[in-house]
């Protein structure tokens, strides 16, 4: 097998593993009943999940069409990362929904820029179908990313009540939209 092939392999074998370990976070997400309390947010938790399923799919099938197993073990690197940079999920206690889904948030922004370094990859190695379903995949995910800073709004306000802290009126949109403008600014160069 040639270098370029097993990097290939490697690249979108990470890649797998990424979304593998996401799957299961929001699988159990999906279960907690503490999650039905806000529809949006299940809305929001089940397209991902529906995501991860096709990508997931789509990520083994090319893996083997590159030769590679999608059987073979996951690098204890990606795990490690996702376990830091995540904060994934423990799976035995209680959170609540405010934090699932800022838990959402990071990994599938870290599934995002692993997504950006899978494309150029791909288009680096001269695999056309690799960028291809790169660049498909980031598309996935970058409106549900922003669905979720959208969502996650209301959330924490109706949690804080909940928790008998009194609450602003409209503090989830005034929230919204101070930091949709964060968005709006230039990248500096």
């Amino acid at each position: 097998m040639s270098e370029r092939q097993d990097a290939l392999q490697q690249y979108v074998s990470d890649m797998l593993a990424v979304e593998q370990h996401i799957h299961e976070a929001i699988r159990r997400q999906e279960e907690d009943e503490s999650v039905q309390r806000f529809p949006k947010a299940a809305a929001v938790i089940s397209r991902a999940e529906a995501t991860l399923d096709n990508h997931i799919a789509a990520l083994e099938s090319h893996l083997e069409q590159l030769g590679g197993d999608a059987a073979s073990p996951v690098k204890e690197a990606v795990t490690a990362a996702l376990g830091v940079a995540a904060g994934l999920y423990d799976k035995v206690r209680s959170e609540k929904v405010s934090r699932m889904l800022r838990d959402d948030y990071t990994a599938l922004s870290l599934a995002a820029i692993s997504y950006h370094m899978l494309h150029t990859t791909g288009i680096a190695l001269q695999s056309q179908a690799t960028a291809d379903l790169a660049l498909r995949h980031l598309k996935d995910w970058t409106p549900i990313i922003i669905e979720i800073s959208h969502v996650v709004h209301d959330v924490v306000a109706q949690e804080l009540q909940d928790d008998g802290h009194a609450v602003v009126a409209m503090v989830a949109e005034q929230s919204a939209r101070a930091t949709q403008q964060a968005w709006q600014t230039e990248p500096r160069s």
